[in-house]
């Protein structure tokens, strides 16, 4: 999956990889959580 970055005068000089989020989050908990709750 691809994902947009845009550069700009501050990101000069960085990699690029250090704006794209490696893990997709899918959020916390689940079933658990909501039978807790």
């Amino acid at each position: 999956k691809h994902i947009e970055v845009f550069v700009v005068e501050n990101m000069v000089g960085h990699r690029l990889g250090e704006f794209s989020p490696t893990r997709t989050f899918r959020g916390h908990g689940g079933r658990m959580a909501k039978e807790q709750a």
